[in-house]
């Protein structure tokens, strides 16, 4: 017995099943794209565009972990990315008392901005310098560990 109180029955979407299956390459290219300024929705407030961008800043690193032997002479260890870098961390790993200088953007030398003292920790994941980076120490032997991560931007 057929009810004619309801509507037929169908598949919401009338598509085909995929003809191959999806493949994801290992790291680092199982990221995601970054997130643009595509999703777009409407406001309703008096004085204000009544379309506002929604955008969503890369929340995903795949960090380098290195360090390097610091000496009294200024030396680059990481050059301006080609994409975008979105976390850098430092960290004096040395171990005895030796105060490391950061330069960002040009040579580093005792009067450089960022001064890491033995067993001190500086992490940048908001705010990212996309500069090139030097280090210099106070004393030759110094020890900086830093980890990084870029995407293609």
């Amino acid at each position: 017995m057929v009810n004619s109180d309801f509507p037929p029955v169908d598949w919401l979407s009338k598509r085909e099943a995929w003809q191959t299956p999806q493949y994801i390459p290992p790291y680092p290219h199982n990221l995601p794209a970054k997130a643009d300024a595509a999703v777009q929705t409407t406001a309703n407030f008096p004085g204000y565009p009544s379309t506002v961008a929604i955008t969503d800043p890369y929340r995903f690193s795949s960090l380098v972990d290195l360090s390097i032997i610091t000496t009294t002479t200024s030396v680059k260890f990481l050059d301006q990315p080609i994409g975008k870098r979105n976390t850098l961390g430092f960290r004096n790993a040395s171990t005895a008392s030796q105060v490391i200088y950061i330069g960002f953007g040009g040579n580093a030398s005792i009067n450089s901005w960022l001064q890491i003292n033995p067993g001190s920790t500086v992490f940048f994941d908001t705010v990212v310098p996309q500069d090139d980076l030097y280090v210099i120490s106070d004393v030759t032997g110094g020890v900086l560990a830093y980890v990084y991560s870029t995407y293609p931007g």
